[in-house]
C-alpha cells in the first residue's frame, strides 16, 4: 500500500509538471466533504487517544464550484500528517469564508516544526524529523502545494516547536447560488444506480477516492475500515452490494466473504466485489472461490466501478 501511494503521488506530480493534470470542476457541498473527512479520521484519532474536532463556520457556502476529490485529497493529506505526528491533545479541521475565498485549516497540538525546516517542508521527499519519518514518502505536502496552486490558491504554515502546527489552505472556490431543484439525495433505482454500497477499505485516502467516485454516480455509500465492522454494518443496515478490500487488518477479505456466504439464508445473496492492490497472482481465482462475484484492481476509475456494479448487481425496485 505504501508503494501504491508513492507511485500515485509520483504520477500526480508528473502529470502536474507535464500540464496533464486537469481539474474536474463541478458543484459540491463543502460541509458534506468536511464531514466525510472527519468521519474517515475519527478511527485513527481514537486509536491514538486524540480528539478530532470539526469546526465549520456558519457563513460557509452550501455549494461551491471546484474539484471536490482534489480538495478532499489535500485536506486528508494534511489531517493524516497531523494525526501521525501528534501524540497527545487534538487535531482540528476548521473551515470558514474569507472574502472571495474559503479557508480550510488543519490545526494540531503536535511537536511543532522548527523554523529552519519550514521553508523546505513543501519540497519533494522532505519530511520533518521525528519517529514517524519512515512512515511517509515525503511527497504529500509537495502535492498539496501543487494542487492548491493549480486551483489558484495558496497554503500557509504556522508552527512553533512544542506548540503545534497549523496549515491554512486558501482556495478561491466560486459560490454556487442555490436554485429550486429536486433533492440530490441518492434514491434507489432500477439497474445499478442509487445502490446502497458498503465499502470496506482500511486505507482512508483510497476509501475517500472510491467513495467520491461512487457518490458521483448517485450511490449511497457507507464506509468501514475492517472486516468485523463490516459484519456489524451488514447486521444493522440494508446493503445492495459490498466492495471488499482483500488485505484488511485482522480478518482479511477472503475470510469475510466466506463468513458472509455461510450466514446467508436460502434465497439471499449479497453481491460482493473484491478490490485489491495485488497484481499478477491468483487473487481473482481465490476471491471467486471465497464467494465473491466481481474483481477489481487498484487504482480504480469511475468507469471500472460502474461496469463492475452493472455486471454484478441486479437491483430490485424500491419498496
Amino acid at each position: 500500500k505504501m508503494l501504491l501511494k508513492l507511485a500515485n503521488d509520483a504520477l500526480d506530480l508528473a502529470r502536474i509538471e507535464a500540464g496533464k493534470l486537469s481539474l474536474d470542476l463541478a458543484p459540491f457541498d463543502p460541509r458534506a466533504l468536511l464531514r466525510d473527512i472527519a468521519s474517515l479520521e475519527q478511527g485513527q484519532a481514537r486509536a491514538k487517544g486524540l480528539a478530532f474536532k470539526l469546526e465549520i463556520a456558519d457563513d460557509l457556502p452550501a455549494r461551491v464550484m471546484g474539484d471536490a476529490l482534489r480538495v478532499q485529497q489535500i485536506l486528508l493529506n494534511l489531517a493524516n500528517n497531523a494525526l501521525k505526528f501528534t501524540e497527545r491533545g487534538s487535531v482540528i479541521l476548521r473551515a470558514r469564508r474569507e472574502g472571495s475565498e474559503l479557508r480550510f485549516s488543519v490545526i494540531d497540538t503536535g511537536p511543532g516544526i522548527p523554523e529552519a525546516s519550514q521553508a523546505r517542508l513543501f519540497q519533494r521527499f522532505e519530511q520533518a524529523n521525528g519517529p514517524q519519518r519512515r512512515a511517509g514518502s515525503g511527497l504529500g505536502l509537495a502535492i498539496c502545494r501543487e494542487l492548491v496552486a493549480l486551483m489558484g490558491g495558496h497554503i500557509e504554515l504556522e508552527s512553533k516547536v512544542a506548540h503545534g502546527s497549523s496549515f491554512h489552505v486558501h482556495l478561491p472556490l466560486e459560490v454556487v447560488q442555490e436554485e429550486a431543484a429536486p433533492s440530490t439525495a441518492p434514491a434507489r433505482a432500477s439497474g445499478a444506480a442509487g445502490l446502497r454500497v458498503l465499502l470496506v477499505e482500511d486505507d482512508t485516502i483510497i476509501a475517500a477516492v472510491v467513495r467520491g467516485l461512487l457518490e458521483r454516480q448517485g450511490h449511497l455509500v457507507r464506509y468501514v475500515g475492517n472486516g468485523l465492522a463490516a459484519m456489524t454494518e451488514l447486521a444493522q443496515n440494508d446493503t445492495d452490494v459490498m466492495l471488499l478490500d482483500l488485505d484488511l487488518p485482522g480478518v482479511d477479505g477472503f475470510q469475510i466473504a466466506r463468513l458472509i456466504r455461510q450466514r446467508e439464508n436460502s434465497g439471499t445473496h449479497l453481491p460482493i466485489i473484491a478490490i485489491t492492490a495485488r497484481s499478477g497472482g491468483d487473487e481473482e481465482e481465490r476471491a471467486r472461490a471465497a464467494g465473491m462475484d466481481g474483481f477489481l484492481r487498484k487504482p480504480l476509475t469511475g468507469e471500472q466501478l460502474a461496469e463492475a456494479l452493472a455486471a454484478t448487481v441486479v437491483a430490485e425496485p424500491a419498496t
